[in-house]
């Protein structure tokens, strides 16, 4: 941005003061901007007076400061000058969805200690293939170009026409991306997988194989995947694997990526939800989660997140508006991990996936709801950077879309981690 000299900063009482370890940080959520801040820094910024011009600025600063601060303090001054956001832009919610999830069905040859999907049942239902293709052109009619499809279960792969649907996908220009344990993947198809999935995602929650097996629940799937993963790449296939932390095998992510260091890797913690609430003694409280990665080596790097911008309001995640879920029994939820009775947008038995999309009450209520609108996100300084985290991890406290995410706090030290190391290369 072009500095204007006639620019007034505003007042300084408008941005709120952080300190990040040894880093200091402001923040005016009004406009959502943030910058990041020296000692020397704090001092310049009760200079903005609301009414001085930046030409004024600059002038104060070189008759109140000695000479071996200027020259940090006029930049500072001129970078916010430069960078602050006069004019604030709401980010209008998605009017496309860009992914949906096929829970093709809810059979499944392992048994995650875990697993968020209901235990309880004794029954195994899947899609019909012919409505699937159905329900894939319908999807096109309301997605963005080159959408994504996310085949996921159960276990998808013990869905019979899983490829035959993956290839219709393809040819209709859908990327597809597969969520799977890797345990029917073999020699026989495994360059047939890499052919149709775009990414394949492949369950690993330990280097340790009596470990792994213990929390996927099947013996053996530990030297499986090392076979299949091996088999994969030989194939080109792009891959990424999963691990679900829990405090059983916490102490041992690391070992995954230093075991795979060319291969994205993603971890998340586990959730008290589904097969979950029996087993919650295995998971972490936000506080301990937030304790275990940052004491582990490089832990906070990937937990990076795409911040909207100066003066760009993000005002909530895409559930219900750029993504939607559909059970094996073709009940549509507006993400996957929203599979809950009073969050039914409809069935695709009974209208098609567009006409569901444009007038179910559930995807228009989801559409209404910004981060304003849950009671512990609207005062907060980075709502706008955050847009309230995850409304899945919030719901499932009690059934209530109005709560915060679970692991606010968890998610706010690491946005402030990640907003400081903006800075740290280049200067803006």
């Amino acid at each position: 941005m072009e500095i204007n000299s006639k620019t007034i900063l505003p007042h300084y009482s408008s941005f709120n003061i952080y300190r990040v370890n040894e880093n200091y940080f402001i923040i005016n959520p009004s406009v959502n901007f943030w910058f990041k801040l020296s000692k020397e820094h704090l001092l310049t910024l009760k200079l903005l007076d609301g009414k001085s011009t930046l030409n004024e600025l600059l002038d104060k600063v070189n008759s109140l400061f000695p000479k071996y601060l200027r020259g940090t303090c006029t930049q500072f001054i001129k970078d916010i000058a430069s960078n602050y956001p006069f004019e604030c832009i709401d980010m209008s919610k998605p009017t496309e969805l860009s992914m949906l999830y096929l829970v093709l069905t809810n059979k499944c040859n392992s048994s995650c200690l875990y697993c968020f999907r209901d235990s309880r049942k004794t029954s195994f239902t899947s899609m019909d293939k012919h409505l699937i293709k159905g329900t894939i052109l319908s999807f096109k009619n309301i997605a963005v170009k080159n959408p994504n499809l996310v085949y996921t279960g159960g276990e998808p792969s013990c869905f019979l026409d899983l490829i035959e649907i993956a290839e219709f996908a393809k040819k209709n220009n859908i990327r597809n991306l597969l969520q799977t344990n890797g345990l029917l993947i073999n020699i026989n198809n495994a360059s047939l997988y890499a052919d149709i999935f775009d990414k394949i995602q492949i369950s690993l929650d330990s280097m340790d194989e009596k470990v792994n097996d213990l929390l996927r629940g099947k013996k053996g799937h530990f030297k499986t995947v090392s076979r299949v993963i091996s088999l994969l790449l030989k194939h080109k296939a792009k891959i990424r694997l999963a691990a679900t932390i829990t405090k059983q095998n916490s102490q041992d992510i690391t070992r995954i990526k230093k075991e795979f260091p060319d291969i994205e890797f993603q971890y998340t913690p586990m959730l008290r939800i589904g097969r979950g609430r029996k087993m919650s003694h295995l998971s972490f409280s936000p506080d301990e989660f937030l304790e275990l990665l940052t004491n582990m080596p490089n832990g906070t790097d990937a937990c990076f997140f795409n911040s909207p911008g100066f003066g760009r309001k993000n005002k909530l995640c895409g559930a219900g508006t750029a993504i939607l879920s559909i059970s094996p029994e073709g009940d549509v939820f507006p993400c996957q991990m929203l599979h809950h009775k009073s969050l039914k947008c409809g069935n695709i038995k009974d209208s098609s996936l567009e006409k569901i999309y444009i007038s179910s009450d559930v995807i228009n209520n989801f559409r209404e709801l910004t981060v304003d609108k849950i009671k512990d996100c609207k005062k907060c300084d980075i709502r706008y950077i955050c847009a309230g985290g995850c409304i899945a991890n919030g719901f499932w406290i009690n059934n209530n879309l109005s709560n915060k995410d679970y692991f606010c706090k968890f998610n706010k030290e690491i946005i402030f981690y990640n907003l400081i190391n903006q800075f740290k290369e280049t200067a803006i």
